[in-house]
C-alpha cells in the first residue's frame, strides 16, 4: 500500500492552523493536526514536509472551456487592446495558421471602436492591416466575432445571406453585412475554415492541461463541445474534440477531473428534435467514479445571449427600449418558451443534468419552469449558468428544485460599468447575488469561463471577496463573499456539481 505523509500543512481555511495528512493510494484517510505526529508511523512511507504553506482541495474551474482554452494559446491575442488602431497594429503583425486563417481572440468592444454602424469594428477596419488572409477574431465575451472581407468572400456571405436563427449579421444602410457577427451568425464564418485534425484536436487538450495544472487547478467542466459547438468561439469543439478526450483519456494522458457537456443546438436557434436525436444517437450518460478522469453526462443549452449584444432576456428593456429573446427555436417568445421547456425535458427524461447559459431574469425564469415541468429534476441537479440577473425568488426556486448557480466573478470584475449605459448602471452593477445565493440555500459554484478570462482561480476569489469593479475599484456591496465561501466554491461546490463532493472537493477522510 502506498502511504505519503504530507507534514506542517496550513489547514487553516479547514480550521486547522498545522495540518498532518495520511493518504493511502491517492486518498487521504487521515487529516490530523502537528500534535499528533508522535503517534503517526513514517517507517516506509513517502514524507513531504509542506513548510507551513496553506494546502486547498485541488480547484475545481466547473465552468472552463478546457478544449478552447488550449486554442486560444495558439491564437492571436487582442486583449488589451487600447483602441482601434492598437487592434489594427496586433492584426497587422498577426500571421496565419496551418489552415491559411488568421485566428485571434479577445478584443473588447468598449475599447476597440470601429468605423462601422455605432461605432462597431468592422471588416473595413480589419482590411486596413489584412486585405488578402483571412481573418477571424472573436471577442472577449465568446458571442461576437469579427472578420475582413476577405473571410465574408470565403464564407459567401453577402446581402442576400439571411440572419441565421439565433444570430445576426450587423449591418449597414445598404444591407451589406459589415464583418460583424452576433451568436450564431459566427458559425456561417466558421464553416469556411478548413477543419482540424484530431491530433491537432488532441494537442489543444494537452496544451490547456498543461497550463492548468501548472496553476492547481485539477478538474473542470468543459462547457459545449459537440455538433452545436460550429457556432461557439473558433467553431472546431465538435464531435471529433470529445472523440480526442476519450483517447487521451484512454492513453491516460488525461491527468485532470473533466466533466465535458455536450451541445446540440450552438449559440442560437436550438430545437428540442435535434437535441432528442442527438442524446439518442451517442447513448446513456456516464459518470465513472474516483477512479476515472472523463465524465459525459451533462447537456448545455444556450438559452439567451449577453446583454452586451442585448441579446439576453430582460423583464425591463434596454437602452434601445428593446428586451432581447431567448435563443432557442421559435418565431414569438411564447414559442421559444414552449421549445425551452422541450429541450429540457428531453435531456432530462434521458437521464441527463442540463447546464443552461441564462442571463437575464427572464430566461432565468423560463429556465426554471421548465426544469419543473420537465417531471424529471430529482437528483439531476440542473444548473444555472451565469445567472446575472437573477432575482431573490426565483433563487429561491432553484433551491427547492435542488439547483445550483454557477457564475463568474472575474467577468463581472472585467465588466465593471462598461455595459451600464445598456443595462442602467443599477441593474449592471447588482449582477451574480453572490451572498444572496448562498443565504437562499442554492449551491453557488465559480468559474473563469476561460478563454473568456484567463483561468486565475485567486482572481475569482478576491473577485467574490471585494465585488469590486474593474472600472472601480472603491465599489463594494453586501453580496460578497468571505474566503472560505469563495473558495468552497472552486472546490467543493464544483464537486457537488459533478457529483463527485463524496469522494472530491474537500480535505478530509476518504477524499481523493
Amino acid at each position: 500500500m502506498a502511504t505519503t505523509v504530507i507534514l506542517n500543512a496550513d489547514l487553516r481555511p479547514l480550521g486547522v492552523s498545522s495540518g498532518l495528512l495520511i493518504m493511502e493510494n491517492g486518498r487521504f484517510s487521515q487529516v490530523l493536526d502537528m500534535r499528533d505526529r508522535d503517534h503517526v508511523s513514517l517507517v516506509g512511507a513517502r514524507v513531504v514536509d509542506a513548510g507551513g504553506r496553506t494546502m486547498l482541495p485541488g480547484i475545481d474551474d466547473s465552468h472552463l472551456h478546457g478544449y478552447e482554452y488550449g486554442r486560444s494559446l495558439t491564437a492571436h491575442d487582442f486583449r488589451g487592446s487600447a483602441d482601434l488602431q492598437d487592434f489594427q497594429r496586433r492584426l497587422a503583425d498577426a500571421r496565419p495558421e496551418g489552415s491559411g486563417w488568421i485566428r485571434g481572440i479577445g478584443w473588447d468592444d468598449s475599447n476597440v471602436r470601429g468605423t462601422g454602424p455605432r461605432g462597431t469594428v468592422c471588416a473595413a477596419d480589419l482590411d486596413v492591416s489584412q486585405p488578402q488572409i483571412p481573418a477571424l477574431l472573436g471577442d472577449v465575451t465568446g458571442h461576437q466575432a469579427v472578420c475582413n472581407s476577405t473571410a465574408l468572400r470565403a464564407a459567401s456571405i453577402s446581402a442576400d445571406t439571411p440572419d441565421p436563427p439565433g444570430g445576426s449579421f450587423v449591418r449597414d444602410e445598404h444591407g451589406n453585412p459589415t464583418g460583424l457577427v452576433y451568436e450564431a451568425a459566427g458559425g456561417l464564418i466558421n464553416d469556411a475554415m478548413p477543419s482540424l485534425t484530431i491530433a491537432e484536436q488532441r494537442n489543444a487538450i494537452l496544451a490547456g492541461q498543461r497550463a492548468l495544472l501548472e496553476q492547481g487547478i485539477t478538474a473542470f467542466t468543459d462547457p459545449g463541445l459537440g455538433p452545436g459547438a460550429r457556432t461557439l468561439m473558433d467553431g472546431t469543439g465538435d464531435l471529433h474534440a470529445v472523440e480526442a478526450y476519450q483517447q487521451l483519456d484512454r492513453e491516460g494522458e488525461l491527468r485532470m477531473r473533466v466533466n465535458i457537456m455536450l451541445l446540440f443546438g450552438g449559440l442560437g436557434g436550438t430545437r428540442a428534435s435535434d437535441v432528442a436525436s442527438g442524446l439518442d444517437a451517442w447513448g446513456e450518460p456516464f459518470r465513472g467514479g474516483p477512479f476515472t478522469h472523463l465524465d459525459i453526462a451533462q447537456l448545455k443549452v444556450f438559452a439567451d445571449g449577453i446583454p452586451r449584444s442585448r441579446t439576453a432576456w430582460l423583464s425591463e428593456p434596454y437602452d434601445d427600449c428593446s428586451c432581447g429573446h431567448l435563443q432557442v427555436a421559435g418565431d414569438t417568445d411564447d414559442e421559444r418558451v414552449e421549445e425551452l421547456k422541450a429541450i429540457v425535458r428531453a435531456g432530462a427524461s434521458r437521464g441527463w443534468q442540463v447546464g443552461a447559459h441564462s442571463i437575464g431574469d427572464r430566461t432565468i425564469t423560463a429556465y426554471l419552469d421548465a426544469v419543473e415541468q420537465s417531471g424529471a429534476w430529482e437528483g439531476l441537479r440542473h444548473y444555472v449558468i451565469h445567472g446575472d440577473l437573477v432575482d431573490h425568488h426565483d433563487l429561491e426556486r432553484m433551491a427547492g428544485l435542488g439547483m445550483a448557480l454557477n457564475t463568474n466573478p472575474s467577468i463581472r470584475w472585467m465588466v465593471g460599468r462598461s455595459v451600464s449605459p445598456i443595462l442602467g448602471d443599477e441593474r449592471n452593477v447588482r449582477r451574480q447575488p453572490l451572498r444572496t445565493a448562498i443565504d437562499t440555500g442554492v449551491q453557488l459554484a465559480t468559474s473563469s469561463d476561460a478563454p473568456v478570462m484567463d483561468p486565475d482561480w485567486q482572481m475569482i476569489v478576491a473577485s467574490a471577496m471585494t465585488r469590486s469593479l474593474r472600472t472601480d475599484p472603491e465599489y463594494v456591496d453586501h453580496q460578497r463573499l468571505n474566503a472560505r465561501e469563495a473558495l468552497e466554491s472552486l472546490t467543493s461546490a464544483g464537486a457537488w456539481q459533478s457529483h463527485a463532493e463524496s469522494w472530491r472537493g474537500s480535505i478530509a477522510p476518504g477524499m481523493a
